[in-house]
């Protein structure tokens, strides 16, 4: 199926759906919905949305869980042009706040369960909408959900809207800012980043040659990770209803809720961050039948040891499943992943070579491209660059435009492309730790702990030191068989027998979990120090 990326999002899903009207385009809750009853709720939406007196270029917040109403709100949104502020849907009231003020949001569509702590937005002018992820479901569910959670809503609701006439005129804008999506950005710094459906829709085209197949009719992809960030945007959702797939929508992720899918054989793509994965492995029903079907398993968004890879590729080919666990790269400011190993070309160690459309190279301090296999920044171009940040003061360009007019956006990644075109990622340049003048990479070393049966989690952070200057202090989470006992020596031997003398831990700290950022990364902030 060949697609034109040259469209908005909603036209390409316009497209899908008008070929695939009585297939199924989304599961929830074992419910399934059609992409005609999608495409109702959309164009609907749209409506509404007109009515309300928004327009082109406003900017709409939504702070949801994968639930039906996301997905219908990111369609309508993008189909009248305006631009969808895609938010945690765990954030909290400050911060929620600070945002929908500077880009001047004046909507918000937010849980039900949620939204009495965000009603003070009111006196802003901004207006409120609950979405319940019960919605559309049995009357049964409805009843145990508002008992359960005790939902006590009055303020507006979005199933008030879905009463309107279809709107089937479209904005056609496909280059110009449509979605906002929130990150740390490559330098730490807060930034909001512009997307243009043109970067979603150059890295969606690619769906079916990542996935190694020929046709999306009858896939199912794991969509639970939240459209706020990249990866669960484009590739848990826009992906599979480009190419007539349908997506397993799961709000809050639990393995047992993933496992009784697959036991339907409704999953057969898996996509998700480390941890995720490491749930499944550590569920005892993941494995044999129940897993026979699933085709593809993808990991990004944080660091992935080579332990983790074997033990789940371990289990695949025991249940006799074809997927292999593929790890990519990529950053919020090339929507997400812009390199990654798939089946018809893959290379241990690396993350991949680039995506159709995306060019990746090693440049020195003076923007100079190295050659294959020295070590330097990472800089990618190509037709997913984000259109750039908004609002912040951002210090650093992010932009290299070279001799040629080339733009690059810089990573902030170290790391090389061999003479074969496969990535190499080594570390966060501001995660290299310099140790009496050494650079050593915490991630390398993280990779090897991750290797011993006694580790569950690993991270490392530098710390100041009088005599070397910086020093590595070690945070270790055993796994729960060997909780209480102390294994500083035997890791110390193995990170001097691999890395050296200088690579040896200040101090070694043992924790029983570790707090993790809302998108699941290690907060080395809240850290013990």
């Amino acid at each position: 199926m060949i697609v034109n990326k040259n469209l908005t999002i909603y036209e390409v899903f316009l497209n899908s759906a008008n070929e695939n009207l009585h297939r199924t385009a989304l599961i929830y809750e074992h419910k399934k919905f059609s992409y005609a009853h999608v495409l109702n709720k959309v164009n609907i939406l749209a409506d509404q949305l007109i009515k309300l007196g928004y327009k082109r270029d406003d900017v709409i917040t939504v702070m949801l869980p994968n639930i039906p109403s996301a997905v219908y709100l990111l369609y309508a949104i993008n189909q009248i042009g305006a631009i969808a502020n895609l938010i945690h849907p765990l954030m909290e009231y400050t911060q929620l706040k600070e945002i929908m003020v500077k880009t001047k949001s004046k909507i918000l569509f937010t849980l039900d369960s949620r939204i009495n702590k965000f009603i003070p937005l009111k006196n802003l002018g901004i207006t409120l909408y609950s979405c319940s992820p019960v919605d559309e479901l049995p009357l049964y569910k409805r009843i145990i959900y508002r008992r359960i959670n005790k939902i006590n809503v009055t303020e507006n609701k979005i199933s008030s809207l879905y009463n309107g006439t279809p709107y089937t005129e479209y904005d056609r804008s496909y280059l110009k800012d449509g979605f906002y999506l929130h990150s740390g950005g490559t330098t730490g710094e807060a930034k909001t980043i512009a997307l243009s459906s043109f970067a979603l829709n150059s890295l969606s085209v690619s769906g079916l040659k990542i996935l190694d197949i020929q046709d999306g009719h009858g896939m199912g992809m794991l969509s639970v990770l939240p459209m706020f960030h990249g990866f669960g945007l484009c590739m848990g959702i826009h992906v599979s209803l480009m190419f007539g797939a349908f997506n397993v929508l799961i709000p809050k992720f639990h393995s047992k809720k993933v496992i009784s899918y697959l036991r339907r054989n409704q999953i057969h793509t898996l996509i998700g961050v480390p941890i995720l994965y490491e749930a499944l492995l550590r569920n005892k029903s993941f494995n044999g039948r129940t897993i026979s079907h699933v085709l593809n398993a993808f990991v990004g968004g944080d660091f992935c040891s080579d332990s983790l890879k074997e033990r789940f590729n371990e289990r695949m080919e025991k249940g006799h499943a074809k997927a292999r666990l593929f790890e990519g790269y990529g950053l919020t400011e090339t929507v997400t992943v812009c390199s990654v190993n798939t089946f018809p070309s893959n290379k241990n160690g690396s993350v991949g070579k680039p995506l159709p459309f995306v060019d990746i190279k090693a440049f020195d301090s003076n923007n100079y491209p190295l050659p294959p296999n020295k070590e330097g920044e990472l800089y990618v171009s190509g037709d997913t660059l984000m259109n750039g940040y908004r609002f912040e003061n951002v210090i650093s360009n992010p932009f290299y435009i070279d001799s040629n007019r080339v733009k690059w956006v810089k990573t902030g990644d170290y790391g090389k492309v061999d003479e074969n075109g496969f990535v190499y990622f080594i570390s966060r340049k501001k995660r290299i730790i310099k140790v009496s003048g050494m650079n050593v990479f915490p991630g390398m070393i993280e990779n090897e702990i991750m290797m011993l049966p006694y580790i569950f989690d690993c991270y490392i952070k530098g710390v100041q030191d009088i005599k070397h200057g910086n020093m590595l202090k070690l945070y270790i989470v055993l796994d729960k068989e060997y909780k209480g006992r102390n294994f500083n020596s035997d890791i110390n031997n193995i990170i001097i027998q691999k890395f050296g003398i200088y690579a040896i831990p200040k101090e070694i700290v043992y924790l029983d979990k570790f707090p993790k950022t809302l998108v699941g990364k290690t907060d080395e902030s809240k850290l013990p120090e």
